[in-house]
């Protein structure tokens, strides 16, 4: 350690890249958080869940979830990020079946997709942190149909800069 110096190390308390911050609330009463059931989140087209909540299980495949909100990281090598918000996944896979396999019944796992588009604007911290993305003029489309479980999206923030309060509901 006698040989670095104080650019060569970035400190934990750095300014980082924010993770978008999304908020979940009851369609029946907008004021009251709710968690989603079973939610699995992935990247459209890529088979690997990067998130995944089963609400029956102490497991958690991602450390960033509270009750009722997530946070999730944005592309920065692009202006858009395409997600799959797959509700109900945990019980097709504790069944063993395969989870992209469309099911019958009141617990049929349902697939929301979300587009965020942004620009992305990086600013240079110091030699040792580098860069920080900042996510300007976010908007958000849902693609769901009739039986889509996400009801409504408000943009609470379009400007992403920090990860203390949620950005999208």
């Amino acid at each position: 350690m006698s040989g670095c110096q104080r650019d060569d190390i970035c400190p934990e308390s750095a300014d980082i890249t924010p993770f978008l911050i999304l908020r979940f609330y009851d369609i029946e009463d907008q004021q009251l958080a709710k968690a989603p059931q079973n939610l699995s989140i992935r990247e459209v087209g890529d088979d690997t869940t990067f998130v995944s909540i089963r609400s029956n299980s102490s497991t958690l495949t991602y450390f960033r979830y509270s009750q009722d909100s997530i946070a999730i990281p944005l592309r920065t090598d692009s202006g858009e990020t395409n997600l799959e918000f797959i509700l109900n996944t945990a019980e097709a896979l504790e069944e063993g079946e395969d989870p992209d396999e469309e099911e019958d019944g009141e617990n049929a796992q349902n697939i929301d997709i979300l587009r965020f588009s942004y620009t992305v604007q990086e600013k240079y911290l110091n030699r040792a942190c580098a860069y920080k993305a900042n996510y300007v003029g976010l908007k958000v489309n849902l693609e769901g149909g009739e039986e889509s479980w996400i009801q409504n999206i408000q943009i609470l923030e379009t400007n992403i800069d920090d990860q203390n309060n949620a950005h999208v509901s």
